[in-house]
């Protein structure tokens, strides 16, 4: 593959994955979750890292900025994947890959 077209495939595909960001994070809100994307900063003692909290009553989800748009796809799959989705509108593509993420998460009987 010439580098040109391979510039345009890797173009075409963090595109898809930032239209999947926020198709997700619309989903987290219509859940009840405050989404926030911030710089995570990491110090001597610990290492912030993105996902759920709870900060007072309010869920939050915590997307590192640094983050690749298909880590942040995945950030917010992990956090909604437990959660009941049925009532929300997400496109085919997104509710295969949450279902397929249900799948091998669930514990065995």
């Amino acid at each position: 593959m010439p580098v040109q077209a391979s510039h345009a495939v890797k173009r075409q595909d963090t595109d898809a994955a930032e239209r999947m960001v926020e198709e997700l994070k619309g989903a987290a809100r219509t859940l009840g979750f405050e989404v926030r994307e911030e710089e995570l900063l990491r110090e001597v003692g610990y290492r912030a890292r993105s996902g759920v909290c709870r900060i007072g009553e309010q869920r939050v989800i915590l997307l590192d900025r640094a983050l690749s748009p298909a880590d942040r796809v995945e950030v917010l799959c992990a956090a909604l994947a437990g959660h009941d989705l049925e009532s929300v509108f997400l496109s085919p593509a997104l509710r295969a890959r949450l279902n397929r993420r249900r799948e091998v998460t669930k514990p065995a009987d």
